[in-house]
């Protein structure tokens, strides 16, 4: 057996996403972090009431109270 000190390459990530976790969300009323929404997916729904849906890359923000008052 051989016993080489050779450290194996840096993994490689063929995708131009981000890393996951690496964009957030700061709720511009609160100050919550969340995870960035991915685009078409469900909206990012904020303790204080608001959404934060991203269509076509750009973020849509609505008010819905947590109770539907």
């Amino acid at each position: 057996m051989s016993h080489h000190d050779v450290k194996s390459p840096p993994p490689r990530t063929y995708t131009a996403r981000a890393p996951l976790g690496a964009q957030t969300l700061t709720c511009r009323r609160c100050g919550r972090i969340y995870p960035y929404p991915a685009p078409g997916g469900p909206p990012i729904r904020c303790e204080c009431g608001w959404r934060y849906k991203n269509v076509d890359g750009l973020i849509e923000e609505d008010f819905a109270p947590r109770l539907g008052v």
